[in-house]
């Protein structure tokens, strides 16, 4: 579309109605690159005009866009480039990584499909004890736990088609009682631990609701005592702006920690190699977290 009203006139051929609720919100996401109408509010308004004209009822406009819209508002994202304008509808609401557990958060909270990367990627299945002795809210713990018990992802979680007219709770419960089959006990110990008050409360509280067992513990990592078993010690160490004047100590403060369990297998997050000093680890994955590059590293 060039004009507004050759817009108008396309969008009003949309289905929009098979995604609204009557007295439902909706909002908008646009974004406009090298075409004629490049005022992203002004199309948001026309979008709007063309849906109410399809669905042939008011449907009010929820202030804020993306991850501010309100969450019980129906997102639509349209992108505008070289006079095309492409329109999606958000199916999911919430951004897929949080699976509907996460509460209180201790200071640089790790996502959950990062969590979930750093133990597949290290081999992790639920048979062996886990640890991790920096667990800040828990997210790691947490998500060795669904693992283990062989949760699906996400399963506890609501998503916005659940509000599309055409959704069938019953065919969806039909879907998460099959795969609330494959679930099982937990099979060996996770333990989480941190010397803040504050993250063991979070983790506590999260666990809590993620429906999952979990031995939280305020504890100094400098006194994690042996254990001569076997495991995986797990852990998001510091990066970013997490680092602070100490954090070399607490580096070393993990190897030795390490060093102290030599049957276990170490798997962390951290800015790099380099900082984990004293462990021969293999860079498992190189991304970003929050915007600041990490690499998931595993030992042997």
């Amino acid at each position: 579309a060039t004009t507004f009203a050759e817009l108008v006139r396309q969008a009003s051929a949309l289905p929009w109605e098979r995604f609204l609720r009557k007295r439902g919100r909706v909002a908008f996401r646009v974004t406009c690159r090298k075409s004629r109408l490049y005022h992203s509010g002004a199309v948001a308004e026309r979008l709007h005009a063309a849906l109410e004209s399809r669905a042939r009822f008011a449907v009010p406009l929820a202030q804020g866009a993306g991850e501010e819209a309100p969450a019980d508002a129906q997102l639509f994202l349209a992108r505008f480039e070289h006079d095309l304008c492409t329109v999606s509808v958000d199916s999911s609401g919430a951004l897929l990584h949080q699976r509907g557990w996460r509460g209180p958060q201790a200071k640089a909270p790790l996502r959950e499909t990062l969590a979930a990367a750093l133990l597949l990627g290290a081999g992790f299945t639920g048979e062996q004890p886990i640890c991790d002795p920096l667990c800040g809210s828990g997210t790691i713990a947490i998500e060795a736990a669904l693992i283990a018990i062989r949760q699906a992802p996400g399963i506890a979680r609501s998503f916005a088609f659940q509000r599309w007219p055409e959704f069938s709770a019953r065919q969806w419960e039909h879907l998460t009682v099959a795969a609330r089959k494959h679930e099982r006990p937990l099979p060996a110990r996770i333990e989480a631990g941190d010397q803040d008050a504050g993250a063991v409360a979070a983790t506590s509280e999260n666990a809590a609701r993620a429906g999952v067992e979990i031995a939280v513990i305020q504890r100094r990592l400098a006194d994690l005592p042996p254990d001569p078993g076997g495991g995986l010690m797990a852990c998001n160490l510091p990066y970013g702006v997490r680092i602070a004047a100490d954090a070399r100590i607490l580096f070393d403060e993990f190897a030795a920690a390490a060093h102290r369990r030599p049957a276990w297998r170490v798997a962390i997050v951290a800015a790099s190699a380099r900082g984990a000093s004293g462990l021969r680890l293999t860079t498992l994955l190189r991304t970003k977290s929050g915007g600041i590059p990490i690499e998931m590293l595993v030992s042997a």
